[in-house]
């Protein structure tokens, strides 16, 4: 086992080193300081006060020229599961935030949450670091890689204080992957994938698991946790420091266990058909009114117009659970477009062109870190080993966006994979588990009316080679392998797809060992690090 150094971490610390500071002052700054009258001919004294002038200048522009940055991640939310794809949902802040920003429709994550969460905060592929699949669950050692700089910490280089909310779900068995070793200056939440949302703690042996940084919140038991987590998220804004801060805000909602407030349900959930749609109609309306009150603590502290707000989901929602992805194909953990394309806003006031409309081009997860850490001031070429593409200014113009392809993910332990290149989708091998996530069932209120209807298709029917139009055919219904008029496009799909798994695959290990020694009854009966030695 490792000798691990516990520290205790400081309070969150203003950054003022002049090697963070990356960019030049303004023209403007340059010409306000030389309006002064300072004379070409300084003394050596004069010219050093006038670099750290500019230098303090050029801080003083990052810092409030930066703007804030709230990545707000639902779990196990389904494409309907708004009221934009489904009328009978209440997700209203989702509308009105829509409305301010742009809803993006050809937004991919991946197909459950450790890979999603690994490629939104590494820019990398998920399958290039071996993290194609979960299994980061109890006493297993199983972890994402130390070597990768996360978003948070990229960010803290260009001054920004960084706070983790809510799911970790990376790793937690040596202390130096939970959060705070990571890039995150504070943590509030829980280092697993699904616990309680009432008890914090999993089924069987108590395992209870909410941290308020390294401090177990015992006093948190009983208390829903989206409350909780809101409350925090409100917390920091309101006590926020000069520098511009980015929150990384992981709902527990909608994943199971399937568990609501009464109050939930009653005020917004009550007319749905079906108890399971209901209580996750609730559990995503909590979520909902959790956007709410963090977008009016932003209107109330008058920086609203100076936050980026990022809002999806880290996979499709999980069918016969209540989640629906109607119109796209299947649900989490498949390879279909329902499980794993995400309803997605992005909302950057007063920078995006055109507020309320739909930008209809390929992104995916990882493209998310140099997107917002060129919107923080940063230069994307200065990341290391980045599979995301920086969409900034595409995405605030509204203009085509600069991917055209994207590995949707490479599972080699079930030999199954999806890569997209334009409008072209290539499915290789069983795209899902089962017949229920094999095709597209409706939400029942939409089934009732006659809005929307459901198809099933055997898993032993769905072929292992299959070439879609997404873009004409985001039901993946009409399977074009066969049809001559692809065959340069499915070379090339395949071609693509083999020379990812020929050179960048780490391959999912065969066999994931446990360690008794990270039991909670060990340590007083909580989740705790210190149980492994991370490479």
């Amino acid at each position: 086992m490792c000798k691990l150094n516990i520290r205790q971490f400081p309070a969150v610390l203003v950054r003022t080193s002049r090697a963070k500071v990356k960019h030049t002052p303004s023209a403007s700054a340059h010409r306000n300081y030389f309006q002064r009258g300072t004379s070409v001919t300084m003394g050596l004294s004069s010219w050093m006060t006038a670099v750290l002038v500019m230098v303090t200048m050029a801080t003083v522009d990052l810092v409030h020229g930066a703007p804030n940055i709230i990545i707000l991640m639902g779990d196990d939310v389904g494409f309907a599961d708004y009221e934009i794809n489904d009328p009978a949902m209440r997700t209203p802040a989702n509308t009105a935030l829509a409305q301010k920003g742009l809803t993006l429709n050809q937004s991919y994550t991946l197909q459950t949450c450790t890979p999603t969460r690994t490629a939104l905060l590494t820019g990398r592929y998920s399958y290039k670091l071996g993290m194609q699949l979960g299994k980061i669950k109890g006493t297993y050692l199983r972890y994402v890689p130390v070597e990768p700089k996360l978003l948070p910490a990229s960010l803290k280089d260009l001054n920004y204080t960084t706070h983790a909310v809510g799911k970790w779900h990376l790793g937690f068995c040596d202390w130096k992957l939970t959060p705070r070793y990571r890039g995150f200056d504070t943590f509030y939440g829980f280092f697993s994938g699904a616990q309680g949302y009432f008890n914090h703690s999993g089924t069987g042996t108590p395992s209870f698991d909410f941290r308020d940084n390294g401090r177990v919140a015992w006093e948190n038991k009983g208390l829903y946790s989206t409350e909780l987590h809101t409350t925090r998220v409100q917390e920091i804004i309101r006590g926020r420091k000069r520098e511009p801060f980015f929150i990384y805000m992981a709902y527990q909602n909608a994943h199971s266990p399937w568990e609501a407030k009464q109050s939930y349900i009653d005020d917004y959930c009550s007319h749905v058909q079906g108890e399971k749609r209901r209580i996750h109609c609730a559990m995503v309306a909590a979520m909902d009114e959790s956007i709410k009150n963090i977008t009016d603590t932003l209107d109330e502290e008058g920086i609203a117009d100076d936050t980026i707000l990022l809002v999806l989901s880290d996979n499709g929602g999980p069918l016969g659970y209540g989640s629906y992805n109607w119109p796209l194909r299947g649900g989490k953990s498949s390879f279909w477009e329902g499980g794993l394309r995400s309803h997605t806003v992005f909302v950057h006031p007063k920078w995006v062109v055109n507020p309320g409309t739909t930008w209809d081009s390929l992104i995916h997860v990882t493209d998310w870190y140099p997107t917002l850490y060129k919107a923080a001031g940063g230069n994307p070429s200065d990341l290391q080993e980045m599979d995301g593409i920086d969409q900034y200014w595409k995405l605030i113009k509204g203009k085509q966006g600069t991917r055209d392809r994207v590995v949707l993910n490479i599972d080699d332990k079930r030999g199954r994979s999806a890569v997209r290149i334009g409008d072209m989708k290539l499915l290789t091998g069983k795209p899902c588990h089962n017949s229920l996530t094999s095709g597209a069932p409706a939400p029942p209120d939409m089934e009732a009316a006659g809005t929307a209807n459901s198809f099933v298709v055997r898993i032993q029917d769905v072929p292992e080679k299959q070439l879609f139009n997404v873009r004409q055919d985001p039901r993946e219904r009409n399977n074009l392998i066969d049809d001559p008029q692809y065959a340069e496009i499915l070379r090339e799909l395949e071609d693509f797809r083999d020379y990812e798994i020929e050179n960048n695959l780490v391959p999912f290990p065969a066999n994931i060992p446990k360690a008794k020694e990270g039991k909670p009854e060990f340590y007083s009966g909580a989740w705790s690090p210190g149980w492994c030695c991370a490479g």
